[in-house]
């Protein structure tokens, strides 16, 4: 896993020694009382450029890298307990007793979401996302995060008061080259990844992340396929991604409703990768390759339905 922000254009002008009529206006109106006239308070801006267009008012422009992975089935929440509930300081927290965990003998599909965006609501920044387990809830499929991670305060800043995602501000460095001492681009890997849910500022490195980069779809301004977008469907308060259908309706009953919103997705350039990474309690048992997907455009609407 999140409206307007208010901009402020501050135009100085500089006259030197010169007398400044502008300063003289605003000294005589200072003086004036008011009788009455409506004060305009002043207000923070609110956070989050809207940068979309109609129906999709925030838009992200960049490049991604997925990896799955096969991970240990995370302990379930008491049936009491939200989706921040944290079992214990070494486990990330657990998706809503709502929400299944799909598993078979103990280990579900998690992974990696590396994206670098070029243009976002806050300007440019990197995000690290770890993918606890494939999850279905009214016969919808998603994939649940289990953790996501920014590389900027105002990035961790839109992502809790516009979209309601937890997220974690973090040192996350993304470098084009492998670590292989011969400065050549080689597979993509996580050479360093988040730690539990330590509280310290965790260090995140993803090495070989010229591999990202398509031949031929470096101007973005490239086409995107599909026309349209992929639809998706996202609730960002527990940080999963679902498949755009939702066979069963919603029960009267159920207190674990989760706010969903519309994503777009589309790109200019889509490839598989080799993954060289070593098993590992953070990663789980990598695969040995991942998705690459360049000049992506994600789109997203305001909260719709709930799940």
């Amino acid at each position: 896993m999140r409206t307007l922000a208010g901009i402020v254009l501050l135009l100085a002008v500089d006259l030197g020694t010169c007398f400044d009529i502008k300063s003289a206006f605003r000294d005589v109106a200072s003086a004036i009382p008011s009788f009455g006239a409506p004060q305009i308070a002043s207000k923070t801006p609110v956070v989050g450029v809207e940068n979309g267009v109609e129906g999709y008012p925030w838009q992200f422009t960049g490049r991604l890298w997925f990896r799955p992975a096969l991970v240990r089935v995370p302990k379930p929440a008491s049936s009491d307990a939200g989706a921040g509930a944290v079992v214990d300081g070494n486990e990330p927290p657990p998706p809503p007793p709502s929400v299944s965990i799909l598993s078979l003998f103990g280990w579900t599909v998690g992974g990696v979401v590396a994206l670098e965006y070029d243009d976002s609501p806050v300007g440019p920044y990197f995000e690290y996302v770890t993918m606890g387990a494939l999850v279905s809830k009214r016969g919808a499929l998603g994939q649940w995060g289990s953790k996501l991670y920014v590389s900027t305060d105002v990035a961790q800043q839109v992502c809790e008061e516009v979209w309601g995602v937890p997220a974690t501000r973090a040192e996350i460095d993304f470098t084009e080259e492998s670590n292989d001492g011969e400065g050549k681009v080689q597979v993509l890997c996580v050479e360093s990844a988040p730690q539990g849910t330590k509280s310290e500022r965790q260090d995140i490195v993803v090495s070989g992340w010229g591999s990202t980069r398509i031949s031929g779809v470096e101007d973005a301004d490239c086409a995107r396929y599909p026309p349209g977008g992929l639809p998706v469907l996202w609730t960002p308060t527990i940080k999963a991604l679902w498949a755009p259908l939702v066979p069963f309706p919603s029960s009267d009953d159920d207190k674990d409703e989760l706010p969903l919103h519309r994503l777009r997705l589309s790109a200019s350039g889509v490839r598989l990768r080799l993954c060289g990474q070593p098993n590992s309690d953070e990663l789980g048992i990598p695969l040995g390759v991942g998705l690459v997907v360049d000049n992506v455009l994600i789109e997203i609407a305001r909260r719709g339905d709930s799940l």
